[in-house]
């Protein structure tokens, strides 16, 4: 049985068709992946589904009955949930405060705290989600946010549940977590809609793929013991544009010069010690990776290094460089949405030029042009486009100043596989120019990949760190893999990975 059906959806927004004539169905107690580029329609044909878009044309069926949802509250009284990819969570509030906020139980004329502790409590005990009622959200880690967000779902009774991109802000064991709650959900009967960019997820948990590309769906299959090809998903996700070259991270005249240091850094928030005698360094020419659960010290690093975070002790050595940063959040840390291309870009340029109606011009040309940013029209503001899009636009504004220092935090996240690829190039190349570069990343593929030398984190500490001529032992040779995510590890990747994922976690020496 088909609990969703789409017939013929279309969307457009002015000139530009962002769904066309979208037809699939989704089957009950079941996983459905909807992969698709940056722009191709994915998340609009879910904000359709949960009632944020009207389609233009076409209907779609719950159980079987045409609907027509004129607001996400219609959705939810069909008990419909959507997590998006950037949480709708107010970080003041308790998870308590988010989760009834709108959907308040009362008893009279007062909210009834007691049976609604009662009912989450049972709630986070069935599905184990480890959740404390009493935390504030601005305290917990992104994986425990997201389970908040499934709390909601799972407090108004959702049935069909939606994730965008769930993953993205996960690591490797958190994605397994992740996974056995999908499980969980689907043995209690929920039908679940996963969007995502990450194939291997895909081979694990889908019993259903759909691939949509410049809105149009180009491809559909079944998913039966794990059994599908990734060579021919990715075929169709991207068409024949596919990347499949290799970057060559071997460069000549690199002086491996030490730019940044930190010495003995301890750093507490909250009366909680965050970094524990953090030893680092970062030289010119070299990608420096850091591997770790979130929530291990990573964004504090960043800050430390960038001048955001002057409240440690120990020593920071800077040898005069200037920073520039990729930050983990695009939304809130690495743009101004209402802004457009080239004003978002003179952001890390002010100083070096006056602004002119001309000059931002210039630089929205070369952007898109260079980096290939897909958008309406040229003076679109940088909130309207797709994630993907977004995250080139902030990268060629970081790289564009030229700085001696690159700091690229989660640079792929809820990327697609050609952005992934072409971003990944973009770090090499600086690392090429003799830049130094910290890679952030919950990534192993994208770390193993790419870094020339590799830390773990754990509890505020390096507790481990991966030595170039180690890391090459790992590897057959010194190309970087800009599709990692559909191609065979070889047996000493796969040593590697399982390594680092017992290292972050705290089960290795």
């Amino acid at each position: 049985m088909n609990t969703v059906q789409f017939k013929d959806i279309s969307i457009s927004f002015g000139s530009c068709s962002v769904l066309e004539n979208v037809s699939l169905n989704i089957k009950s107690n079941s996983v459905h992946c909807i992969l698709g580029e940056n722009g191709a329609g994915k998340s609009s044909l879910m904000k359709v589904l949960f009632g944020m878009y009207q389609p233009d044309s076409g209907e779609f069926f719950i159980n079987g009955k045409i609907v027509h949802f004129s607001s996400p509250l219609d959705s939810i009284n069909m008990k419909i949930g959507m997590v998006h990819q950037h949480f709708m969570l107010i970080s003041d509030f308790t998870v308590l405060e988010n989760v009834i906020l709108g959907n308040e139980i009362t008893d009279g004329l007062k909210i009834n705290f007691s049976g609604i502790r009662s009912i989450l409590s049972d709630i986070i005990n069935k599905y184990n989600l480890g959740l404390d009622l009493d935390s504030k959200i601005s305290d917990l880690s992104i994986s425990s946010q997201q389970k908040v967000e499934i709390l909601k779902l799972l407090f108004r009774d959702s049935e069909i549940l939606i994730f965008d991109e769930p993953t993205a802000v996960l690591s490797p064991v958190e994605v397994k977590e992740f996974f056995k709650i999908i499980e969980e959900f689907k043995r209690n009967k929920k039908t679940i809609i996963l969007i995502t960019h990450k194939l291997n997820e895909v081979k694990l948990i889908a019993d259903r793929v759909t691939v949509l590309r410049k809105g149009r769906v180009v491809y559909e299959e079944d998913i039966t013991d794990c059994n599908i090809d990734l060579e021919k998903l990715a075929l169709a996700i991207v068409g024949e544009s596919r990347v499949s070259i290799a970057v060559d991270k071997s460069s000549e005249n690199l002086t491996n010069e030490i730019v940044v240091r930190l010495n003995n850094i301890d750093l507490y928030k909250n009366s909680v010690k965050i970094l524990d005698k953090m030893n680092l360094s970062l030289r010119k020419g070299e990608v420096l990776g850091i591997c770790g659960v979130e929530g291990n010290g990573q964004n504090e690093i960043a800050e430390i290094i960038t001048g955001l975070e002057k409240n440690f002790e120990g020593e920071y050595k800077n040898k005069n460089v200037n920073v520039s940063m990729v930050p983990d959040d695009r939304i809130s840390k690495g743009m101004i949405s209402q802004f457009n291309v080239g004003e978002n870009i003179y952001l890390k340029n002010g100083k070096k030029f006056i602004a002119s109606s001309e000059l931002l011009d210039d630089f929205s040309d070369k952007t898109i042009t260079e980096y290939d940013v897909r958008l309406t029209n040229n003076k679109a503001s940088l909130g309207s486009l797709s994630g993907g899009n977004q995250q080139k636009v902030i990268i060629a504004r970081e790289i564009s100043a030229g700085n001696e220092v690159l700091i690229f935090s989660h640079p792929t996240r809820g990327v697609d596989i050609n952005a992934t690829a072409f971003i990944h190039s973009k770090i090499i190349e600086e690392r090429n120019k003799n830049r130094a570069v910290l890679l952030i990343s919950s990534d192993l593929d994208e770390l193993i990949s790419l870094s020339d030398r590799l830390c773990v984190l754990f509890k505020g500490k390096i507790i481990r760190t991966f030595e170039s001529d180690e890391l090459s032992s790992y590897k057959s040779d010194n190309k970087v893999s800009l599709t990692p995510d559909i191609e065979i590890k070889k047996e000493k990747d796969n040593q590697l990975f399982e390594l680092l994922g017992k290292l972050m976690i705290g089960m290795a020496d």
